[in-house]
């Protein structure tokens, strides 16, 4: 017998029995919508937070910064790291590149800098050098692109800085004058404070301070403290940064004068890659076990199926049928079952991934990776809870069944 035979002879018995068929679908449409859903959600965040965060930038880097003993050391704007330094890290086994560590994120620079009249711990924040219009202000103007043309020492100021400058009425610092290491910038607006309480930080929640980049980079230099070192992609993070660390310990510009340490982000990057994942498919796992109870319910509907066409089984033996062509029947009755159970549940699964995604910050996008998920969940769950039904079916003696 044809396998399309087989497969059309299958189909026919599930329309047969539709509203049977409908409640044992019901299970698996569940179960495979609600671990779509998750799956898709947590795949979501994950982008999400990759791209917020700027994951992608930090791969197969390793980040070093010079911890001195004297705190007075920065009032010497001497370079932690020297031109030999450099030399002799980019000569190190696996080593791709060396540079400065500008602290920049998604196309902005940010410094840790303070402004003299508001030196209290609560206005602690960085500064956003910016080379186009800035965020909305609740008083005055916010910067714009022709500021940083111009190179105008303007500044616009959070509400807990312009509080701690003038607590009172802050808002008549707009147009007044505050100082930055002796410079003199004149505020031309307040914003908002940035919301620095949420699951996932970046720099940007932690600006207290916008100014023009030219104007800032004009009257103050950029800090030399901190470098990135860019491997190559077969280099071993652990064993480069390590060979670095030696050298620097011993030939250092100015080992005598502090500790160079060392961050490998690469590790960081891939540890928090490994947790983000890591919570999407424990969360799925959870939801697949409605998948099993939904799996029960098919085996229990092909017993039943078996149960009630014995003399079919039979007449069909009699006539030549194969005992594989009648487990093979009775197998793709349920595989058949759970793809269409399995299609609308991923269709569920997704419409609801594109509600959440409409009340959340990140997107849901369907993807090869899901639907196959979803095929492959279909497929297992029809093999694996159809097996022993059909088997029992294949092995029924011609002469007890046709009795």
């Amino acid at each position: 017998m044809r396998f399309s035979e087989i497969w059309k002879t299958s189909l026919k018995s599930i329309l047969k029995n539709k509203r049977r068929s409908f409640l044992t679908m019901i299970g698996l449409i569940i179960g495979v919508s609600s671990v779509i859903t998750i799956f898709s959600i947590g795949r979501g965040f994950e982008r999400y937070a990759a791209d917020f965060i700027g994951l992608d930038n930090y791969d197969s880097s390793v980040y070093f910064n010079f911890a001195p003993k004297d705190q007075s050391f920065y009032e010497t704007n001497l370079a932690s790291f020297s031109e030999i330094d450099f030399e002799r890290i980019e000569n190190v086994d696996g080593v791709k590149s060396v540079e400065y560590y500008d602290n920049e994120e998604k196309g902005a620079k940010y410094y840790s800098q303070q402004i003299d009249e508001a030196s209290t711990a609560s206005t602690q924040g960085s500064f956003k050098l910016l080379g186009s219009d800035g965020t909305e202000t609740i008083y005055g103007r916010k910067i714009k692109s022709t500021d940083n043309i111009n190179r105008n020492k303007v500044i616009v100021i959070n509400e807990t800085i312009a509080k701690a400058i003038k607590k009172d009425n802050p808002e008549s610092l707009i147009g007044k004058s505050v100082t930055i290491q002796g410079q003199l910038f004149e505020v031309i607006g307040i914003m908002e404070d940035r919301d620095n309480s949420g699951f996932i930080s970046t720099q940007e929640d932690y600006v207290v301070v916008e100014v023009p980049s030219a104007s800032y980079e004009e009257y103050f230099e950029s800090p030399k403290d901190s470098i990135l070192v860019k491997l190559d992609t077969v280099a071993d993070p652990k064993l480069v940064t390590k060979d670095i660390e030696k050298m620097l310990d011993k030939y250092g510009s100015l080992r005598n004068m502090g500790a160079y340490e060392s961050q490998d982000l690469a590790g960081q990057v891939s540890q928090l890659r490994m947790i983000l994942t890591g919570i999407t498919a424990i969360v799925s796992i959870i939801g697949g076990i409605s998948l099993f109870i939904s799996g029960i319910g098919v085996m229990n509907m092909i017993y039943i199926s078996v149960s009630e066409r014995t003399k079919e089984i039979g007449v069909r033996r009699a006539m030549g049928g194969t005992k594989n062509n009648i487990m093979m029947q009775f197998l793709l009755e349920g595989i058949t079952l759970t793809l269409i159970g399995g299609a609308i549940g991923y269709a569920f699964g997704m419409l609801i991934g594109y509600v959440v995604g409409m009340v959340t910050p990140f997107t849901i996008v369907p993807d090869f990776f899901t639907a196959m998920l979803a095929l492959i969940l279909s497929i297992g769950i029809g093999i694996i809870f159809s097996w022993l039904p059909a088997k029992s079916a294949a092995k029924k003696d011609i002469v007890s069944l046709i009795r």
